[in-house]
């Protein structure tokens, strides 16, 4: 898997002195839109783009105030159009996530919106970061349609 750090912004906490919850997803997103561009994705002009089909987060323990936390990511399920990317968030040092979950993007031509192979380029990028699949998704249609 991946590990990467985010940087927290004071928005980022709630009245209750940690992160609030909806934050959570925008890290899932940070963590897989900064892989995706290592991996040469250009948004704007990139024939093939991914959709987010499906996400799940499931919320173990608050993130309390820090400067930053760690994020590690993971590709559990690899298909022709679709993959499914495992995410946990941790407090820095902690070895037990806050949260962990998974996005499902599907590959889809740019120009009719149809699914279409993920790119060659990023697929090898994804198979280095292969993770087990283990989790209850593994047999969910979007994850596993192709």
């Amino acid at each position: 898997p991946l590990i990467r750090p985010i940087q927290t912004r004071w928005n980022d906490y709630d009245m209750l002195g940690h992160v609030n919850n909806v934050q959570f997803y925008r890290y899932f997103e940070f963590i897989i839109l900064d892989h995706l561009a290592d991996l040469g994705l250009n948004w704007q002009q990139d024939p093939v783009i991914a959709m987010v089909v499906e996400s799940h987060c499931h919320f173990r323990r608050p993130l309390p105030v820090a400067r930053h936390i760690e994020a590690g990511l993971g590709v559990a399920h690899l298909g022709n159009t679709s993959l499914r990317y495992d995410i946990a968030l941790f407090e820095c040092g902690a070895e037990e996530p806050s949260a962990h979950g998974y996005f499902v993007h599907v590959y889809v031509d740019r120009t009719s919106g149809r699914p279409a192979p993920i790119p060659e380029t990023l697929r090898k990028g994804f198979a280095g970061i292969a993770v087990p699949d283990t989790s209850d998704s593994a047999n969910a249609p979007d994850a596993s349609a192709d």
